[in-house]
């Protein structure tokens, strides 16, 4: 069974589930999990670490993941 939303329909997931991105904790594996599982799973970003997101994404195995950044970060 899914849940159709606007949120759903808008991301298109099955369920109205989106993994908070948060730094260095929400890596790649966690992310492929809940995108697997019919939400939208999130790599926390924080603040932009190449390495870290490079090896995070590997972990995700070319899931359909999202990455949030703290966006004041990036630009330094």
């Amino acid at each position: 069974m899914t849940l159709k939303t606007s949120l759903t329909e808008l991301l298109d997931i099955k369920y109205p589930i989106i993994q908070a991105p948060m730094a260095f904790v929400s890596g790649g594996a966690l992310a492929s999990a809940v995108s697997n599982a019919g939400g939208l799973g999130l790599i926390g970003g924080g603040y932009g670490d190449r390495k870290w997101l490079e090896q995070e994404l590997n972990r995700s195995h070319n899931a359909d993941i999202g990455c949030g950044f703290i966006t004041w970060s990036l630009a330094r």
